[in-house]
């Protein structure tokens, strides 16, 4: 049976990576939705249909969940990828870009999916797939930020699974580690780091060069790519997909380590891996 899939933040990273596999090998509608027109357009030339939305704009997101349903009948599933990094110390990150990184990675988020279940519900039919990370797990300096909206969706996720399971409704959680995308760029886009009190700045540098090197070292996008559309497609989708070795790792430090033990081996990881 052929799906209407939804992918947001369908432009860079795992979101194209998914849009271009699913358009180049399957038979499925793919509607994606992109802030960028330039972008949006040449998706719409390689056979998506695209959808111009902004995640931080509830309006928007409105919008786009009536004009896919108008244009297809449908919302089948729903891929919330869309999200990006801030960086710095808790106290010098701008109040408007901690409260920016939320709109976008938790609260559009809770909105695609707000704005779809209703129809899921009266199908009693319908799939959500989460891209999470590891950082759902973990924290460290500098990254509490992006990290606390990572922990938020593995919480709203947990529940909206045991929520929605009665429906027949799927919720998968994509959990990646550290991937080589061009998430990087756009985390340099965000960071405070250069712009910290003194006092922060040889541990915040020490971390920029941590993100660079880690990013720089990582694995490829494929793997995750394709546990994303096992998620999206398969009848039997996971609950959690954690797709790198990394994230395994990490899952279990939170989860075993002491906080002295924790902090002592987070703060040496990122001391070798910024050499």
């Amino acid at each position: 049976m052929t799906k209407v899939i939804w992918i947001t933040g369908a432009t860079s990273g795992f979101g194209l990576a998914v849009t271009l596999k699913l358009l180049r090998e399957t038979e499925h509608v793919i509607c994606v939705s992109a802030r960028s027109k330039d972008k949006s357009q040449w998706l719409s030339e390689q056979g998506a249909h695209s959808y111009r939305c902004d995640m931080s704009n509830y309006e928007q997101i409105q919008q786009t969940v009536k004009g896919i349903t108008s244009d297809h009948g449908r919302i089948d599933v729903v891929c919330c990828n869309a999200g990006y990094g801030v960086y710095g110390p808790i106290e010098a990150v701008p109040h408007d870009a901690m409260v920016k990184q939320f709109e976008v990675n938790v609260f559009g988020v809770v909105d695609c999916i707000r704005e779809v279940l209703p129809q899921m519900r009266a199908r009693r039919s319908g799939r959500i797939v989460l891209t999470s990370s590891s950082a759902a797990y973990v924290s460290s300096a500098g990254m509490g930020y992006y990290a606390s909206t990572k922990h938020s969706i593995k919480a709203i996720g947990t529940a909206l699974r045991q929520e929605v399971k009665p429906f027949n409704i799927e919720v998968s959680m994509i959990e990646p580690g550290v991937v080589k995308t061009a998430f990087k760029d756009r985390a340099m886009e965000n960071q405070y780091v250069d712009s910290s009190p003194k006092d922060y700045q040889q541990k915040m540098q020490q971390v920029k060069r941590f993100m660079l090197n880690s990013m720089e070292k990582a694995p490829t996008v494929e793997r995750t790519r394709n546990q994303m559309i096992h998620a999206i497609l398969d009848d039997k989708p996971r609950a959690i997909y954690k797709s790198t070795a990394s994230s395994h790792i990490l899952c279990n430090l939170s989860k075993w380590a002491p906080p002295k033990i924790y902090d002592t081996i987070i703060n040496k990881g990122v001391e070798i891996l910024s050499k």
